[in-house]
Order: structure tokens, then sequence, then C-alpha cells
């Protein structure tokens, strides 16, 4: 869907798109927007002029503002209290694997002891009686 951008501006100093030019900066020159946008801004002198005093100000601004930089005690301080961090984060990470191994075997030997009980109940006595019969009766009688 293509919009047609190539309006005649509402006066001589004033543009129903000229609100828009600012998006072209959050736009990728790839979109269909954006060229609708800047073929608009080539055709349009009221537009053209704003988006002109637009860059300018960016320029400018972009002198004034300095780069950031961080001095010497600043950075090394940085970077160990990033050091730091780390160590305590693995170690974080170390005894809540310590932890959570210690609750698997502890759910293991719950298991594990679950089962000896469940093979010494009265149920399974039962059973293995039942079955030693029934093995005694197969070879009796085979």
């Amino acid at each position: 869907m293509s919009h047609d951008l190539r309006v005649e501006p509402v006066t001589a100093r004033q543009c129903i798109h000229t609100k828009n030019i600012y998006s072209l900066l959050d736009m990728s020159p790839k979109d269909e927007a954006y060229k609708n946008l800047s073929r608009h801004i080539e055709n349009c002198p009221v537009c053209s002029k704003e988006f002109q005093k637009f860059q300018t100000k960016i320029s400018a601004a972009q002198v004034y503002i300095p780069k950031a930089v961080m001095d010497r005690d600043l950075r090394q301080s940085f970077e160990r209290e990033v050091s730091e961090l780390f160590k305590v984060l693995q170690l974080n990470e170390r005894e809540a694997l310590k932890h959570k191994v210690k609750s698997k075997f502890k759910t293991i030997d719950q298991m594990g002891i679950e089962f000896l009980g469940t093979l010494a109940s009265k149920q399974m006595i039962k059973i293995y009686v039942v079955a030693a019969a029934m093995y005694a009766a197969l070879k009796y009688f085979s």
C-alpha cells in the first residue's frame, strides 16, 4: 500500500507532513514509509527546510555532547566490583547446585528406603509365600 505524500502545503509556512519528518530517525531506509517521506522532503520546500534545520540541530548537539570517559581509578574500581560480583554469583550458583544435588540424593535415599520397606512388608511376604508355593507345585507336577 503506497501513500502519496506529494500534498501541496497548507500555507506557505506549513505542511501537514512536517511533523512526520522526525520519524525518519526511527525508520529503516528500506521501509516504504521512509522512501515516501524522503521523496516528499525532496519535493516539499517547507519540509525540506524544516529537515535541514533539524539536521543542523542534531549536528550542533553532537559537538556539545561530551564522550563518556572513565578515569583510571573509576575504571579499576568498576572492574573490581564486577569481578567480585561474578565471584559471588558463581559461589551462589555452586551452592544452589550443591543444594540441588543433596536434595536429589535425599530423594533417592528415601525412595530406596521405601522400596526396601515394601520388600519386607507383610503384603510382600505373603506374595513370596504364594510364589514359593506355586514354584514348588510346578516343580512337583512337571
